[in-house]
């Protein structure tokens, strides 16, 4: 891990604008960063006894010295990177009447959900005068890091113990602080979130990179905030500003639209699972509203049962009902998409589509193709399920974002996928009873048929002998019973705009 260049101590004097733009808290500590690794420029001096405007009377070897340092003078996008991170840094930080420093034994707490993200949080930190004021004991930063959340937040407590314990001031970069211990919760002075990327952000740095270029950038803050840091680096990189304008359209993210499609009024025969659903509707509108926090709703949901019983419209019912967007995939969706790679990237951009139009739903439909690892003798399953554990921490540490699964048979999927923190509640969705089946019928045909004709067509899709005749049987007759007793049905006639349920 290559460390970051060092800020001074005592930011450039001034105020924190450029060109014209509103004030960006950070601004001069970022280009002070950027500043810090770029050599001034080689002098360029001609041959005293020569004179005269000839080619041959250039120094060559000053020439590219002079080449080399305005190349070396460019900041690489590692640095520009590490830029955005400090405003960001600075951003929280402004967010907040209260000073980012801890005091010695205790800890302040900023919430950051990428691994990359924490990893530069961390690097550049301890270095930032936010934190690191003169004379004063400088805190250590302990960022959450493993391969599984379970195993990051068991480490990450284990350090921040023994840290605390020495009387360290503590600053704790974590996608899940309320699963730290309770008696370390107990000394937290601080809480922030560290903000995502904006417009202004990304503008200012290309200002620095382009001065004299107008780069259109083709998203809003929102869009903005759905686009990995990573993505950035070649629109750092590009030598002209045509190049980062069309590095930037590249990589802009639309936004899915919100649902439009069946509410939970639609669905029937479901009581238990529609009643589930309409808590999370109810607990969704508090959350907008800012009446209820994102820990206290129930955001994840496996929904159990055989073909046909409508899970995946219960899903679609909840985005519906909220006025939210409804984001599907499934294994074998990713699967078109290629090999192993192809499918994990098919799967993460699922997943950013879902981020993107929050709040949403996320639903993954046969998840039970997400097989055991246990049971494949190739390392292609063991990867897919890796991938989609990652995607799932990831996902469930964001706010705004519903987990929905389906499963036709939950004893084949790897239990690590569907252990609690992931898919918290499990829900059984059986085919439809009688009084369901009559209320989708009456909803369908009240208008065209009479009481009597939904009474006997429910029976009837529930296989029940509410219409019977003897003799042989006809056209559109089914038989029932043993040759001696035989009861046959005859479905009674449809109005012809209309066509038998599917149930």
């Amino acid at each position: 891990m290559t460390k970051p260049q060092p800020i001074p101590h005592d930011p450039p004097s001034g105020p924190d604008v450029i060109e014209g733009l509103p004030p960006l808290p950070g601004l001069h500590e970022a280009l002070a960063y950027i500043a810090k690794g770029n050599p001034p420029t080689a002098d360029l001096q001609l041959e005293p006894e020569l004179e005269g405007d000839a080619d041959d009377d250039l120094d060559h070897d000053a020439l590219e010295a002079a080449d080399d340092a305005v190349s070396a003078f460019r900041p690489d996008p590692s640095e520009m990177l590490m830029a955005v991170m400090i405003l960001r840094i600075y951003g929280a930080a402004a967010s907040c009447d209260q000073p980012l420093r801890p005091e010695p034994g205790l800890l302040s707490t900023v919430i950051i959900s990428g691994p990359e993200d924490r990893r530069r949080f961390a690097q550049i930190l301890p270095d930032l005068p936010i934190v690191r004021p003169k004379g004063a004991q400088s805190p250590v930063v302990a960022i959450e890091d493993g391969s599984t959340v379970e195993r990051s937040i068991k480490e990450l407590a284990h350090r921040v113990e023994g840290l605390v314990e020495r009387g360290k001031p503590v600053i704790v970069g974590t996608s899940r602080p309320e699963r730290l211990p309770a008696d370390l919760l107990a000394l937290e002075t601080l809480r922030l979130t560290l903000p995502p990327i904006n417009k202004r952000m990304v503008q200012v740095l290309l200002e620095v990179l382009h001065p004299t270029q107008q780069i259109l950038i083709p998203m809003d803050d929102a869009d903005l905030a759905l686009v990995p840091a990573i993505h950035l680096a070649p629109v750092f990189a590009a030598e002209t500003a045509d190049q980062a304008a069309d590095r930037l359209r590249r990589i802009a993210v639309k936004r899915p639209a919100v649902s439009t499609g069946p509410t939970l009024d639609d669905v029937h025969g479901q009581p238990e699972a529609v009643a589930a659903l309409r808590q999370v509707a109810r607990d969704l509108h508090e959350w907008r509203a800012g009446r209820l926090k994102w820990s206290e709703v129930t955001r994840s949901f496996l929904l159990i049962g055989p073909p046909g019983t409508g899970k995946s419209m219960l899903a679609e019912a909840l985005a519906g009902s909220s006025g939210i967007t409804f984001v599907k995939t499934s294994y074998s969706d990713c699967q078109r998409c290629g090999h192993q790679g192809d499918f994990l990237r098919e799967l993460n951009a699922s997943a950013d589509r879902a981020v993107a139009g929050l709040p949403s739903v996320w639903f993954i439909d046969e998840i039970d193709s997400f097989h055991k690892r246990g049971q494949s003798t190739s390392g292609y399953m063991v990867g897919v399920v890796n991938g989609l554990l990652t995607l799932l921490d990831r996902v469930s540490a964001t706010e705004g974002v519903i987990l929905v699964a389906a499963t036709n048979d939950v004893e084949r999927i790897d239990t690590a996928v569907i252990r609690a923190g992931r898919y918290d509640r499990h829900i059984r969705v059986t085919p439809p009873d009688r009084s369901g089946v009559r209320t989708f019928l009456s909803s369908a045909l009240a208008a065209t048929v009479t009481a009597d004709h939904l009474d006997r067509l429910a029976d009837q899709l529930m296989g029940r002998n509410s219409l019977h005749s003897c003799g042989t049987p006809g056209p559109g007759r089914v038989q029932r019973g043993s040759p001696s007793q035989r009861t046959t049905f005859r479905r009674p006639p449809m109005p012809s705009n209309c066509r038998w349920p599917q149930i």
